[in-house]
Parts: C-alpha cells; sequence; structure tokens
C-alpha cells in the first residue's frame, strides 16, 4: 500500500508539471475550420440532426456525441470544447504512467514527461484522434490481465470504442491488441470480442438513421479514395525537422517492436513484453496519420504512441545486456536521451513548451482575440481580422432575420479545401445552409456536387479571400465545377466586405419567390 501511494503522488505530481504549461492554451486562437467543426456538429446534433445524413464528416460519431453531451452541462462554448480535451490528454497522461509504472515508477514518469512535450505544442482541441488515442491506450491496459473477465471484456469495449472516434484506428487496434489476446484463455478472448462488438454497435444504429450509402460515403470512400489526394503533403516536401520526427518515429516503432520479440521469446507469457509489443504495433498503425499529410501537427499525433514508450525499450535493452533489473539512473538515463534526442531533431518543441510554462507562470498572457457575438466567443489570432469578423457580424444580425440560411464558404468556390466553420457557431439564429459545414478537396467541389444546389437555398453568404492563396503540392490546386459559382453571381449581391471576408445577400428572398 505505501508503494501504491508513492506511485498515486508520483503520477499525480508529474501529470500536473505537464499541464500546468497547457493552462495557456485556453487562449490560443482556435482552428476556424478544425476547432469550429467541434463546435457546431454536437450542437447540430443535440438538435436533432445526424452526422453523414445531415452534415459531412470524415470521423466517427462518438466525439461529436461527448462534446453535445458536455455542452448541454457546460453550454456550447470554446471554453467546454477545450476542458474535455484537456480531460483527453489527462487520461492519455495517466494511461501511459499506467502502463509503464509496473517496470518503473521513474520510467513512467519520464514517459509522461515525453508525452508531455509532444502534446504540449498542439494545445487543448477536443480532436476525435486524442479521443481515440485515450481508448486505445486504456484499451491495452486493461488487456493485460489476460485472466480476468471483467478487464478483458472491458479493453474489447474500449477499442471497439476507438473505433467509434476514428474508424482509421481499425488495423491499428487489431494488430496492438493481437498478442495479448492470443495470450488470453479462450473464455477471456471471447469476452474482449463481446466488448468491441458492443463498442461499436452504435455504427449499426447510425448507419440505420443517416443510410448505408450516406455512412459508406463519410468513412470510407471519400476521405481513402479521393479527398485524400487532396489532403496529401509528400513526405519530403515537409520542412527537415518533421521529416527528421517521421523517421525517429519509424525508428523508435522498430526498436520498440524488437526489445517487445525479444521479452516475448525468453518469455512467452510476460505479459508486459506483450504489451510493449502492442503499444510498437499500435504506434505503427497510425503511422499513416503523419505519412497521408506530414506536417508538424499530424506528425505529433503519431510520434506520441511511439517516442514516449521509447525510453521503455531503452532500459529493456539495457537491463537484458546486463541481464539484471534496471535500475532508477537507467530511468532517468533513458528519458533523458530522448528528451535530447527530439531536442536535436526538432529544437521547437522544447521551446514551445518552455515558454507555455513560463507563461503559465506569468497569467497575463493573451494568444489570441476573442470575437463575442450573442454570448459566444471566438479566438482569432490577428486584432484586425476580428475587428473585421466582428463588425461583419453586427452587419449581419441588423440585416438577417432569425431562421435564415447562411452558408459559410471560400471565395473561390471551385476549391474547396477550407473554410470559416466557427462562424455557423457565433450565428446559432441562422440556419446552415449546407450539407458542407466544413471543405474538403474533391468532396465539396466534385463532379455533381450538391454544393450549388445548397448554395442557391442559402439567404446569405460569408465568403472568405483567407484561402485563395492556399498552396500545396497534392490535388487541392485542381479547380472543381463553375456551378456553385455562377449560383454567387447570379442570385447573390455583394453587401460588404471586412478583412478578408465578402457579405452577400440574396437578390430576391426566397420567401418572395415562394
Amino acid at each position: 500500500m505505501p508503494d501504491l501511494r508513492r506511485k498515486i503522488l508520483v503520477a499525480l505530481l508529474v501529470i500536473s508539471a505537464v499541464i500546468l504549461p497547457l493552462w495557456p492554451s485556453f487562449e490560443r486562437a482556435g482552428l476556424a475550420m478544425d476547432e469550429g467543426a467541434l463546435l457546431v456538429y454536437p450542437e447540430l446534433i443535440a438538435k436533432g440532426q445526424v452526422p453523414y445524413r445531415d452534415f459531412e464528416t470524415f470521423y466517427g460519431p462518438a466525439n461529436s456525441w461527448l462534446l453535445s453531451a458536455a455542452y448541454a452541462v457546460g453550454g456550447p462554448s470554446i471554453f467546454s470544447e477545450r476542458t474535455v480535451g484537456l480531460l483527453y490528454r489527462i487520461l492519455i497522461l495517466a494511461a501511459i504512467f499506467a502502463l509503464v509504472q509496473k517496470r518503473s515508477t521513474t520510467l513512467a514518469a519520464g514517459s509522461v514527461l515525453v508525452a508531455g512535450l509532444l502534446l504540449i505544442p498542439a494545445g487543448l482541441p477536443a480532436y476525435a484522434w486524442i479521443g481515440a488515442v485515450v481508448c486505445a491506450l486504456w484499451s491495452l491496459w486493461f488487456s493485460v490481465k489476460v485472466e480476468s473477465t471483467r478487464r478483458c471484456f472491458c479493453g474489447g469495449v474500449l477499442a471497439g470504442l476507438a473505433l467509434l472516434f476514428r474508424p482509421d484506428f481499425g488495423p491499428a487496434m487489431m494488430t496492438a491488441g493481437l498478442p495479448l489476446f492470443l495470450l488470453m484463455p479462450k473464455a477471456r478472448r471471447w469476452n474482449y470480442v463481446t466488448g468491441a462488438a458492443l463498442g461499436i454497435a452504435p455504427y449499426a444504429w447510425i448507419t440505420i438513421l443517416a443510410g448505408p450509402q450516406e455512412v459508406l460515403n463519410n468513412l470510407i470512400l471519400l476521405p481513402v479514395f479521393q479527398s485524400s489526394a487532396g489532403r496529401h503533403v509528400p513526405i519530403f516536401s515537409a520542412p527537415h525537422s518533421v521529416i527528421a520526427l517521421f523517421f525517429m518515429h519509424l525508428a523508435a516503432v522498430g526498436l520498440n517492436a524488437v526489445a517487445g520479440l525479444i521479452g516475448i521469446r525468453r518469455d512467452r507469457a510476460d505479459a508486459s513484453a506483450r504489451l510493449l509489443l502492442g503499444l510498437s504495433l499500435l504506434a505503427l498503425g497510425v503511422t499513416h496519420q503523419a505519412a497521408q499529410r506530414l506536417d508538424f501537427g499530424h506528425m505529433l499525433s503519431a510520434a506520441l504512441l511511439s517516442l514516449t514508450i521509447l525510453p521503455v525499450s531503452i532500459v529493456a535493452f539495457f537491463s537484458h545486456w546486463r541481464t539484471r533489473p534496471a535500475r532508477p539512473y537507467q530511468a532517468v538515463f533513458a528519458t533523458a536521451f530522448v528528451i535530447i534526442l527530439l531536442q536535436i531533431m526538432a529544437p521547437t518543441l522544447a521551446s514551445s513548451t518552455f515558454a507555455k510554462l513560463a507563461d503559465s507562470v506569468n497569467g497575463d498572457v493573451h494568444y489570441a482575440v476573442f470575437v463575442e457575438h450573442r454570448g459566444r466567443a471566438f479566438p482569432i489570432r490577428s486584432p484586425q481580422v476580428a475587428v473585421g469578423v466582428d463588425a461583419m457580424l453586427n452587419h449581419l444580425e441588423t440585416l438577417a432575420t432569425p431562421g435564415q440560411r447562411l452558408f459559410v464558404g471560400p471565395a473561390d468556390l471551385r476549391r474547396t479545401n477550407y473554410n470559416d466553420t466557427f462562424i455557423y457557431h457565433l450565428m446559432p439564429q441562422l440556419e446552415p445552409a449546407t450539407y458542407f459545414l466544413e471543405m474538403n478537396p474533391l468532396s465539396a467541389n466534385r463532379p455533381k456536387s450538391r454544393l450549388a444546389a445548397d448554395v442557391a437555398t442559402a439567404d446569405w453568404l460569408i465568403l472568405s479571400h483567407y484561402w485563395d492563396d492556399w498552396n500545396e503540392p497534392n490535388d487541392s490546386m485542381k479547380l472543381g465545377p463553375e456551378a456553385p459559382m455562377l449560383v454567387v453571381q447570379s442570385e447573390f449581391q455583394l453587401c460588404g466586405r471586412y478583412e478578408g471576408y465578402d457579405l452577400y445577400r440574396r437578390r430576391t428572398p426566397l420567401a418572395a419567390r415562394n
């Protein structure tokens, strides 16, 4: 019991040390589409709309459902959303400590510190990916007790829930769970499979509501076979530090896998070795997140599952070579080695972490200007843009009638690479006029898309010029059909320009036409 108290105390201290630099992230500017969708989709669900049927999203429904429940308690706000994001990160850190602590408390603390270096730069958005990581890590923790009926069942449920957050976690979860699954007695395997089936069962319900074709389009056909060509960033077009981090991730996956295999070879019933192999397979299975779009954010998402476990593998190798248990100084050395290597490969990681730590102590740091409207707020990095958005929304407030339809998109609707989804959140009295609340290339602007028809149903348009200069080495540069732009030209008139945003009103109100 004293040892358990000591571990809990160490876990609380080290997790608190990582969480402290995250507090200023409540004040960080939000991503116009990515975080805007986290605000808009859950509220639409609370109003009875169904993902895939009523709006496009390439992610599983679990995150939106959970955020919808959070907004029912705390109200639909970016602070509620980021609070959920903070809880996700606390659960990830707690899972990492729990998974490693049996090998060494010092090593567990070191792994949490490495995880902090990778989590802090990304801030606090409650992305579906982060929720899936929470479920995946705790699934493995529950599954370690291969003789336990309850824990094998819970491990299966969480594995299924990881897919309910992100269906592309499927291959990663199947391979990551396999080493421990094979160690389970036959009855426990059935417990795990039953739990996994229960975890993903809501897909059956939402398929009935949305329709099989829409679910298939949103979760497989469009993101995997069509829109991905417009999001892919080739590996060697990325900055050198990101490329270096990518290959460091691959090397860590390989070392973690070898360490696990060596442990299994020594003792096939060693659940700890199988856990290490499972964690390495999980990291390998999510590498597509980085390989598909190699930028800093996506790279950190994958590296989180490989580099945090690398100190464990280093100590495991050291212990095997010395043929004696690892000592605390070995854990300190392994952690320091990984942190120093990260500093060499991606020097902005440490500097970003230390800057945010200083900001959290300072307590008077403002990363963004919050645009407030109808009791809601969204943080925007540029004060000039924030003033323009505020003026535009105030003007629209005086012109629009509650219940009218609003469309938000890029100024050139032939290229649907990004948009300002957060505006729907700030104007809740207006109904979204489109299925494409976020804009994905080769989806919203694909041939025979409903985009032009959606624009034609709007009373108001807000079109942004901030995405005019979008320039990536992929198919996002291709132009789609002219039809949506023809609708804008023929059906709408410009009534205001505000720092990169154009506000249009319908020439002839829909009510008058009807």
